[in-house]
């Protein structure tokens, strides 16, 4: 756990980090963590996934999990929820599943396929 009165952007950074380097996602998977907001007491990142290629190293679709860090108590609590989903997540109390990133993706890659601009 990380004491509320150490947390800054950089600090929450390398929580999540740790906290995404123990999901054993595999090694395809790249990923990049940005701030995006503090709220009062919640800090808010985004972990953008997705897997380039040689063919392609912009990738058509990417997933997204935010994560907050609420610092009102002592203890910081860090929890995530998933792109276009509402369940809220905590770190060591739920197993994160590599499926759940393919899923996005793969939606994402069939609504692009469906619409034509």
């Amino acid at each position: 756990m990380v004491k509320s009165s150490e947390i800054n952007e950089e600090s929450a950074i390398k929580a999540i980090d740790e906290i995404v380097k123990g999901w054993g996602v595999h090694e395809c998977w790249l990923y990049c963590i940005d701030f995006l907001e503090k709220v009062d007491n919640k800090h808010q990142f985004r972990v953008k996934w997705s897997i380039p290629t040689r063919r392609k190293p912009i990738p058509t679709a990417t997933a997204a999990v935010f994560f907050t860090i609420d610092t009102s108590k002592t203890e910081a609590e860090i929890t995530y929820v998933l792109e276009a989903q509402r369940l809220i997540h905590t770190p060591g109390k739920t197993v994160f599943r590599e499926k759940w990133l393919k899923d996005i993706v793969s939606t994402k890659t069939m609504m692009m396929n469906d619409v034509t601009f």
